[in-house]
Order: structure tokens, then C-alpha cells, then sequence
């Protein structure tokens, strides 16, 4: 009995003064939370660019608009086509874009809503009240909001979907205002 309580001692000792292991042990510790923060940058990353491609799919749209004295339907459609191209190579189900011609009438340059397109989305009611003081009697501006719903990858099921929006307001470049035909 004497020989075996020996022994456990012995071993007990020397488990004890063996630290192999704890670089695995604190490996296990660290890993979750590690892998946690790198799948977090990559959707904050992602949300980054996105937000990014966001603002620029609505800039082409207000600058393909703004080009001519005149636009058409045809014009209208392939503007919409070339921002939501402009989000590559995320998903576009979400996509949605508010296309508004504005004009400032009368001595008081109220603004006006002359014609307006909407694909995929709710009007934007705040346009008229944003475009206040952006032009003269008689000039106009294009109005573009553009919005956009980016699922994360990884966080997805912890922070759900981030919705994002932007708006761009753009003279004609040929006349004061851009008249729908």
C-alpha cells in the first residue's frame, strides 16, 4: 500500500511540474474567441465595401441621368441596370433605387417633383424637403436614392441584415433642368 500511495505521489508531483500542456489548454480558450474576431472583421469588412459600392451604384445613376437635357425610359432602365451592375459581385435581390426630377418653381424656388421612377422600393417622401435651396427659378436637380439590405456571412444570424442607403442630388449638364420625355 506504502509503495502505491508512493507512486500516485510521484506521478501527482510530476504532473504538476509538467506545464506542457497548458500552451494547449489556453489555445483552446483563445481559438473561439480568436476565430470570433476574424469572422467579424471579414463582415465588417464586407459591410464596408459594400456601403461603399452603395454610394457609387447611386452616383452612376444620378450621372448617366444628368448627361443629356432629356431622358427617356430607355435611358431610365439602363441607368437602374448600371447601378445595380455597380454592386458586383454581391447579390442585388435587395437592391432598390428612387429616380426623381425636380424643378424649383416660382419667385419662392419651391421644389417640385416633375416625374419620378421607382424600382424596388418605397418612395423616398424626404427628397423634396433635402433638395430645398438647391437650385434657382426654373432650374432642377435629379434626385437619386439608392437602397440596399447586405447580408453579413458570419454574423448574419447573430446581428441580422444591415440596411443601407444613399442619396445623390445632380444638375443637368446641358440645360437647368432634365426634362422627362
Amino acid at each position: 500500500m506504502k509503495l502505491r500511495h508512493l507512486f500516485s505521489s510521484r506521478l501527482a508531483k510530476k504532473c504538476l511540474r509538467d506545464d506542457g500542456g497548458v500552451a494547449a489548454i489556453e489555445a483552446g480558450f483563445l481559438f473561439p474567441v480568436l476565430m470570433t474576431i476574424l469572422c467579424g472583421m471579414i463582415d465588417v469588412g464586407a459591410a464596408l465595401v459594400a456601403n461603399l459600392k452603395v454610394t457609387n451604384s447611386c452616383q452612376i445613376v444620378a450621372d448617366l441621368l444628368a448627361r443629356d437635357r432629356f431622358t427617356n425610359d430607355a435611358q431610365i432602365d439602363d441607368a437602374v441596370i448600371a447601378g445595380r451592375l455597380a454592386l458586383n459581385p454581391y447579390k442585388t435581390e435587395s437592391y432598390g433605387v428612387d429616380i426623381v426630377g425636380i424643378q424649383y418653381v416660382g419667385v419662392a424656388r419651391t421644389p417640385t417633383v416633375r416625374w419620378r421612377e421607382t424600382v424596388n422600393m418605397d418612395e423616398n417622401d424626404d427628397v423634396l424637403a433635402r433638395s430645398v435651396g438647391l437650385g434657382l427659378q426654373n432650374e432642377g436637380v435629379v434626385a437619386v436614392t439608392v437602397n440596399y439590405t447586405f447580408k453579413p456571412f458570419f454574423a448574419g444570424y447573430i446581428m441580422g441584415n444591415v440596411s443601407m442607403s444613399e442619396e445623390a442630388y445632380v444638375r443637368g449638364r446641358k440645360g437647368l433642368f432634365v426634362e422627362r420625355e
